[in-house]
């Protein structure tokens, strides 16, 4: 073997070390008996921060989806009773029905036509005819 081989087998022995004592580590929990805890704590911090911010928007996400549904449900309702509303309106604006109602008050339906008003025109000056001037 050269010294280069034996080296690189030593490496690869030790990185498979390394990994088993990290995984180790882990799983009994003395990772977080030592001092590198502390250097760690910055980062769990980090992803604590980052885990309820996540849950935080799905929440608000949530709410905001029932509130919109919610609302879409009301817009529907309202709708409905816009259609209702207009359609008796149209109804009992009709000529028919309003006669009757007022006839019920003791009101009844004119038959005769009503006639048109007019004010009685003033002789006016040939001039004022022509250029339509207006005498006062």
């Amino acid at each position: 073997m050269t010294k280069n081989s034996f080296k690189n087998i030593k490496e690869k022995d030790n990185s498979e070390n390394k990994f088993s004592k990290t995984f180790y580590s882990l799983i009994d929990g003395s990772f977080l008996t030592r001092d590198g805890i502390i250097k760690m704590l910055p980062f769990f911090f980090y992803l604590m921060g980052l885990a309820l911010f996540l849950i935080f928007n799905s929440y608000y996400a949530e709410k905001k989806a029932r509130e919109k549904e919610e609302l879409r449900g009301e817009i529907i309702e309202l709708r409905i009773e816009y259609i209702n509303t207009k359609s008796e309106l149209m109804s009992i604006t009709n000529q028919s029905v309003v006669a009757r109602r007022l006839a019920e008050r003791g009101l009844s339906e004119s038959s005769v036509p009503p006639i048109r008003i007019e004010k009685p025109k003033e002789k006016r000056s040939f001039l004022s005819t022509i250029f339509g001037w207006e005498d006062n």
